[in-house]
């Protein structure tokens, strides 16, 4: 072999060089792409579970309330000889502390009242993070004079709090 064709031999060529910079080029942006996707993906989800905790949190705390709420037979808080008095989105009852209870939507957030306590208004949603669209409150068996158990039923419409779509969980 002549000392010509030893040395050519010993490295890449330009074209080789470029075929093979092509080639890694594309392989980093498709994986890039996939990663971003992904890191997309997470911050809709972990927007999901955000506004789900939220809901869930407030959801058990009206529920708790409700639970042992007490019927009015004074007619202070709401109509007389009734457990609860429901108006589209809002309810009020007596709680087991003889406190009138009023929950109810204010500016996008489930929002708590102890009118007895004069506790003012508490959100119970965070609006950083979740954005109530929808409350309502529907109330069955809540008069004395049916022989119905109270059951009550609330209705949620919720979303994330921001313009984008990772904060609308999108």
């Amino acid at each position: 072999m002549s000392k010509a064709n030893k040395n050519k031999s010993k490295g890449f060529s330009l074209l080789e060089t470029t075929v093979a910079m092509g080639i890694f080029t594309i392989i980093i942006s498709v994986t890039m792409g996939a990663f971003l996707v992904t890191i997309k993906a997470q911050r809709v989800v972990l927007t999901e579970k955000t506004i789900s905790e939220n809901i869930n949190f407030a959801l058990e705390f009206i529920s708790r309330q409700m639970r042992v709420a007490k019927r009015d037979t004074t007619g202070v808080c709401i109509s007389v000889d009734s457990t609860f008095e429901a108006q589209a989105s809002e309810v009020s009852f007596i709680n087991a502390d003889a406190n009138c209870i009023r929950f109810f939507l204010s500016s996008g957030a489930l929002t708590y009242e102890n009118t007895t306590a004069s506790s003012g208004e508490i959100a119970l949603t965070d609006n950083n993070f979740t954005n109530i669209d929808k409350l309502s409150f529907l109330v069955q068996g809540e008069q004395n004079s049916d022989s119905e158990q109270p059951r009550a039923t609330i209705a949620i419409s919720a979303s994330g709090a921001g313009n984008s779509a990772e904060s609308q969980g999108v």
